[in-house]
């Protein structure tokens, strides 16, 4: 069976999938997509596949969070498992000689982000991306002034500080996503799959 989840490998989604491939049987592959929307609106195409996504989901792009994705698309999907794995360290970055007035992260972690933001009287553009690995890659290219990521993604100068950091938990849930045989075969024709058991698209 395969699993779709949001990559590349940096993310707390691609642990995530690793942890559950370890524990359950019958994962045979994972599947790394550029966004969570690359699976959830085009979810035709993957049919009796499966779909591992974060309970904290949220999506800037459709303006949706993980009710709307559940109840939304309650006629294409059925709930298998959920299951409890923490995220990788967060941590909140400040560049002291920014060039970019701004502050990125994932649209799941803005709460904690927007919330430092008040506590210090800092009022920067906030700007999304699709995982928070990508969230730093922005942040390094513009030369903002903040991003929320995770800590094994920054490689920290002089000219930065940690402001802060958490270690939370969170819930995941494996979808399985309805199908019948013919659109099965019908929505895997247009994908050629690597030899690892690891895929990024």
């Amino acid at each position: 069976m395969i699993i779709h989840t949001l990559g590349p490998e940096a993310t707390d989604s691609n642990d995530a999938a690793d942890y559950y491939l370890k524990r359950e049987t019958g994962i045979s592959q994972v599947v790394l997509h550029d966004c969570f929307e690359d699976i959830t609106d085009h979810l035709g195409i993957y049919q009796g596949d499966c779909l591992l996504i974060p309970a904290a989901f949220k999506s800037f792009r459709n303006h949706t969070d993980w009710a709307d994705f559940h109840y939304g698309h309650v006629a294409q999907l059925t709930l298998i498992d959920c299951f409890r794995h923490p995220l990788n360290r967060l941590v909140l970055i400040r560049r002291l000689n920014a060039v970019q007035d701004a502050a990125y992260t994932h649209p799941s972690t803005s709460a904690l982000l927007k919330s430092y933001l008040k506590s210090v009287g800092a009022c920067p553009k906030v700007e999304y991306a699709d995982s928070k690995y990508l969230a730093y890659r922005k942040y390094q290219e513009t030369q903002a002034r903040f991003v929320l990521t995770n800590e094994r993604n920054v490689h920290l100068t002089s000219g930065e500080d940690v402001e802060r950091s958490w270690t939370p938990d969170m819930v995941w849930c494996v979808y399985q996503i309805k199908s019948n045989e013919e659109n099965r075969v019908r929505g895997h024709e247009n994908f050629t799959y690597k030899s690892s058991d690891r895929i990024n698209r």
